[in-house]
């Protein structure tokens, strides 16, 4: 009896560590980030919800000056991010940037004008 309730207790301590849905890796941008874009002297807050799997990368993005958008062709490779954001009321956002120290941070082309960014996820 003892001795299967110690490999059971094996058996459930290798599934959650092995388990992708407990924490996503240290250097995974998976999860939501918020932030501020600035171009031009001006500066919007912003919200962004990735989703990594493998290099592929998706998600969502919405700030008071663009509204709701979309990451399209987004790629994170390498502590790298490159992607379109697409909005339904706004030209479309090409973005990159990188990952360091948990940070987020890059530079994104727009309406013929380039601007930076940054972001931290939000707690």
């Amino acid at each position: 009896m003892f001795l299967k309730a110690i490999v059971l207790s094996l058996f459930v301590a290798m599934f959650v560590s092995a388990s992708p849905a407990v924490m996503a890796p240290a250097d995974s941008i998976k999860g939501e980030w918020v932030g501020v874009f600035a171009i031009a002297g001006h500066t919007a807050d912003v919200t962004m919800n990735f989703e990594v799997k493998g290099s592929k990368l998706t998600g969502t993005i919405n700030s008071e000056h663009t509204g709701p958008g979309t990451v399209t062709d987004g790629k994170w490779e390498n502590g790298k991010l490159t992607c379109t954001l697409t909005f339904e009321k706004h030209e479309s956002i090409k973005f990159w940037g990188t990952l360091a120290d948990g940070k987020l941070s890059g530079e994104f082309a727009t309406e013929g004008t380039t601007g930076t960014w940054t972001a931290t996820r939000k707690s």
